[in-house]
């Protein structure tokens, strides 16, 4: 009995550090503004970020959440042709509408079981 209370506390504090560790990591209208180039955007914070983490664990995938609409799929569409040039996987890229404003692009690295 104490065994199991033992393990079920140490899973609990593994499964509190990990959402302790999650990152949201977000482009706005105006960082993507400027003109673009693997270079340039290996340098944009949140992408170095979301690669690097990515890179830790390839089968991890990354969630980007976009605002609605025809622009917000347009913008979509360039950040993963972007993603897949910069060597992302597109089968590693799942997308998510409703990024919580017009202006901006969420980025998360998840785990294949849908947890940061």
């Amino acid at each position: 009995m104490y065994r199991n209370g033992l393990m079920v506390l140490l899973l609990w504090l593994l499964s509190w550090s990990s959402l302790a560790e999650e990152s949201v990591y977000s482009i706005t209208v105006e960082q993507w503004s400027i003109p673009r180039h693997g270079e340039r955007l290996l340098k944009m914070p949140a992408l170095k970020q979301v690669i690097s983490q990515w890179q830790k664990n390839t089968l991890q995938y990354v969630e980007i959440s976009y605002p609605g609409g025809e622009q917000g799929e347009l913008w979509l569409s360039e950040l993963q042709d972007w993603l897949i040039a910069l060597g992302l996987p597109s089968d590693r890229i799942k997308n998510v509408v409703g990024s919580g404003g017009k202006d901006i692009i969420k980025l998360s690295v998840l785990s294949a079981g849908g947890k940061q």
